[in-house]
């Protein structure tokens, strides 16, 4: 159970935070990872970490999952190198920090334009390599935001990301009722805070707060998400689909 040799998983995001974590705790049981992202030169160190730590196959993918020629890209290079794609995880996103009322377009529309835009070109061009094998795992890294509302005490704006992955919940459970018949599971990820470029994680007025609202009083740590992601992406697990799980220390839940 959860060998994941011979298989080959494809996560966006490759660069840092959840896709890094995502992508060691898979390598760590054998699989074979490409990693896309924009920024290439991280990549490939990221990939040969990998390659020398758990001696599975790492390549890096140059991919801005916004522009739709890269992703088509991405997936006929993975064609290429693998011939298949069995797991797809898409923890590419973006966020800005600023009150709706004072929110430019452009930044909305950035926003937008990755998590939702971007998971769906995702999505589209490899599940075509999972349906050729009537076998796939794909997990979209959603958020407990795309459920709650953070309190004003927060002290910023996040409206265009908690929407964004509101949106990434929905096309989720659609994306899952479509694909069942081909072998695909499709399920969503919504972590609550965890450390990464984009987080408020170890700024000092974030404590305070995260104590307020989240019954554990702590962020998450690494590898506390290893165990959803080996879960939902495994060979075993081939009847849960179109879910939500959410890993947030209790948050959602008062």
């Amino acid at each position: 159970m959860f060998d994941y040799h011979g298989r080959v998983a494809v996560i966006t995001g490759g660069s840092s935070g959840l896709g890094v974590l995502c992508a060691n705790a898979l390598a760590a049981r054998g699989c074979d990872v490409v990693l896309a992202a924009r920024r290439f030169e991280i990549l490939e160190e990221n990939a040969q970490a990998l390659r020398e730590q758990y001696g599975v196959k790492a390549i890096p993918v140059r991919c801005d999952v916004t522009k739709e020629d890269q992703v088509i890209a991405a997936r006929e290079l993975v064609e290429k190198e693998f011939g298949r794609c069995d797991i797809l995880i898409n923890c590419a996103g973006e966020g800005h920090n600023d009150w709706a009322i004072d929110l430019a377009l452009e930044k909305w529309q950035a926003t937008i334009d990755v998590c939702v835009i971007g998971l769906f070109l995702m999505c589209r061009e490899f599940g075509k390599l999972m349906r050729e094998h009537n076998y796939g795992r794909i997990v979209n890294v959603a958020s407990m935001l795309g459920m709650i509302a953070l309190d004003s005490s927060f002290g910023r704006g996040i409206s265009e990301y908690s929407a964004s992955k509101g949106a990434v919940i929905n096309f989720t459970r659609q994306l899952a009722n479509e694909w069942a018949q081909y072998g695909i599971t499709v399920n969503t990820l919504s972590p609550g805070f965890f450390a990464s470029e984009q987080s408020p994680v170890g700024q000092g007025w974030f404590a305070d707060f995260i104590n307020t609202w989240c019954p554990m009083k702590r962020n998450g740590s690494d590898h506390e998400l290893d165990a959803a992601i080996i879960f939902m992406t495994c060979e075993e697990n081939s009847y849960m689909t179109g879910n939500n799980v959410v890993i947030d220390g209790g948050w959602t839940c008062t």
